[in-house]
């Protein structure tokens, strides 16, 4: 059995004490994109290429990033993936869940859109040309985009498939997070039998994977009498051991129905016995406060935590470092390319506008999708589903630069 790297990379530069609150590397890299960025368009300034005052530069900079990436990208994350954030509140500060920046959440792109935004805003106010200004943001945004992809790993967020390749990563961040493409497989599931189970439907929609669970568990033990005392203590478990015996076909149609849903539960039950091993006199359900316990263990190098770790957790893909290398590093070097090669307005802009999305598309096939929709027979997720328009928008964009260029 290879022995896989585990992700326990403390999300914090700095920590005030107990709290959330500190510098994280979240927010260096988006602070480090934007020094680059700024030498860059310093160095466009005296070149030529940027149309701009250079006095107005750290104006422009500055406006950009608040305005577009800040405003826009969290904007974008509310609008597009967690509406209630904007009907979320709390008694402590900052009391608005569209403020509460520390528990993270920015869209790419609606933070793509909110430069745009600001940039436009920024021209039409200081009488500047606008699709040159734009180019030239276009040209250093994949650095932002990479080094935000980069502190995606280090948060352990947005990670990839299972996989058992010799650079597979295994991330304790997984406790905490949702499953999200299966949850969305079991809620489909649920679909089917509200008819029927009205009210296990329901709380199967609330709870997916403890609905199922409850699912499972009813439906054998209508089968099997004798299973229902071990049922109703360890479900779980006990599922578990049905389903390696091969014996219970209802339960091999749902392994191909529902992937994933075993290794939850595999997970769980994982889980759960480290939780015992740590507190044996523990009973109940397990708390999320149990999980962030045992992730701030691993990040605090706790050996037996990280050792059990590795025998519970699933291998997978690091898809936040692929992304990297195609939203970032990519796409730097054709944006860089054509900006340089063509130099009329629009060039650069409609060549991001084209290869964010395609790079976006590409990397979605590598990580676990964001609230995945069923569409003609199948599951494909937002981030994909938002790249589409994007796509045709910029592949019109050029066409329109290209022609405005070829008649004159």
């Amino acid at each position: 059995m290879l022995a896989y790297y585990i992700q326990t990379l403390n999300p914090f530069i700095w920590q005030w004490g107990h709290s959330n609150f500190g510098i994280r590397w979240y927010g260096t890299a988006y602070l480090t994109g934007f020094i680059i960025a700024y030498g860059l368009m310093k160095r466009f300034i005296q070149t030529g290429r940027m149309a701009l005052p250079s006095e107005k530069l750290p104006d422009f900079v500055l406006f950009v990033a608040i305005l577009g990436v800040l405003v826009g990208g969290r904007l974008g994350e509310a609008v597009l993936y967690r509406p209630h954030m904007f009907t979320t509140f709390s008694a402590t500060f900052p009391w608005w869940g569209l403020l509460m920046v520390q528990n993270g959440g920015m869209a790419a792109h609606g933070g793509i859109l909110g430069v745009m935004v600001a940039v436009w805003v920024f021209a039409r106010r200081g009488g500047y040309r606008f699709l040159n200004l734009l180019d030239c943001a276009a040209m250093v945004a994949p650095i932002g985009l990479c080094f935000g992809r980069l502190a995606n790993f280090v948060n352990g967020e947005l990670y990839g498939h299972r996989w058992q390749g010799p650079l597979a990563v295994q991330f304790p961040t997984e406790l905490i997070y949702q499953n999200q493409p299966l949850d969305a497989r079991i809620r489909h599931f649920a679909a089917g039998l509200a008819a029927h189970h009205p009210d296990l439907a329901r709380f199967m929609v609330r709870n997916p994977v403890p609905g199922m669970t409850t699912y499972v568990s009813t439906r054998l033990q209508r089968q099997q009498h004798q299973l229902q005392a071990v049922l109703a203590l360890h479900p779980r478990s006990e599922i578990l051991r049905l389903a390696a015996s091969g014996h219970y076909p209802v339960l091999d149609r749902l392994r191909h129905q529902l992937p994933g849903w075993l290794s939850q539960l595999r997970l769980e039950v994982g889980v759960r016995h480290l939780w015992k091993a740590l507190h044996p006199h523990f009973h109940g359900p397990l708390p999320l406060a149990a999980r962030l316990q045992i992730l701030n263990l691993a990040r605090q190098g706790n050996t037996f935590v990280i050792d059990q770790l590795r025998q519970i957790l699933p291998p997978r893909i690091p898809s936040q470092l692929i992304e990297a290398l195609l939203e970032g590093v990519m796409l730097f070097l054709i944006c860089w390319f054509v900006g340089h090669r063509w130099r009329q307005a629009g060039r650069a802009s409609a060549a991001f506008a084209i290869g964010y999305p395609i790079m976006r598309i590409i990397g979605e096939q590598f990580r676990m999708g964001d609230q995945p929709q069923l569409i003609l027979g199948h599951w494909i997720s937002l981030g994909v589903i938002y790249s589409v328009p994007m796509l045709i928008a910029g592949l019109i964009f050029w066409i329109v630069v290209q022609s405005r260029y070829h008649d004159g």
